[in-house]
């Protein structure tokens, strides 16, 4: 299998992740830059969109969620799905907002931004409760979603997160997966295969 990933896509991260967790050391990675439509990925994956997994059919699989569900796909429970719902909506929130202001040059006043970004505020303290510890992929998810949203708008994070958030996202960003899949870590290493990632 080959999963088309950016160092920078936390919806790649996720997929990373995923594989990691569920050992597929030999699945190749493929880095690129959705942002310059590059024709190979293009060939893939016509909305030039990642992440994308080649399937060993050759089948293009296209979405996080769905990938994520190929790999390993047992059904979570019903609170796993409310913690799914609510990690892939806080993900969503952030990297439209993040869009907007990075990509497009929008400015934090723009109404679309401060849309995502209330949104968020308002949903922080109802976060379902997140433990570090935990290798449910439902409670991985949702602290990958925290953290990433951590990451682009730590003063939201601080300023509206709860504090047993706060403490169990501390705790998560120093575990060794999460450290390993880190934007600046791939970006210095780019790794050929989920194996890779492991030295």
């Amino acid at each position: 299998m080959q999963l088309y990933v950016s160092h920078t896509s936390p919806y790649g991260r996720l997929c990373l992740i995923r594989a990691y967790l569920l050992g597929r050391h030999d699945m190749q990675l493929i880095f690129t830059d959705p942002w310059q439509n590059p024709p190979e990925l293009a060939a893939q994956n016509p909305f030039s969109q990642l992440p994308v997994l080649i399937t060993d059919a050759g089948e293009a699989i296209y979405n996080s969620l769905l990938i994520c569900q190929y790999l390993e796909p047992q059904a979570p429970t019903e609170a796993g799905f409310g913690a799914i719902g609510y990690a892939m909506a806080l993900l969503d929130n952030t990297v439209n907002a993040f869009k907007l202001e990075k990509k497009a040059g929008e400015s934090r006043g723009h109404f679309l931004v401060q849309r995502n970004l209330e949104a968020i505020a308002r949903a922080l303290p109802l976060a379902p409760a997140f433990h570090a510890a935990a290798r449910e992929w439902p409670q991985v998810m949702l602290g990958v979603c925290l953290l990433t949203l951590k990451l682009r708008y730590p003063e939201i994070f601080a300023a509206h997160a709860r504090a047993d958030t706060q403490q169990a996202i501390a705790a998560f960003e120093q575990l060794d997966f999460i450290q390993k899949t880190a934007p600046e870590t791939l970006a210095a290493n780019t790794p050929a295969t989920i194996g890779a990632i492991l030295q």
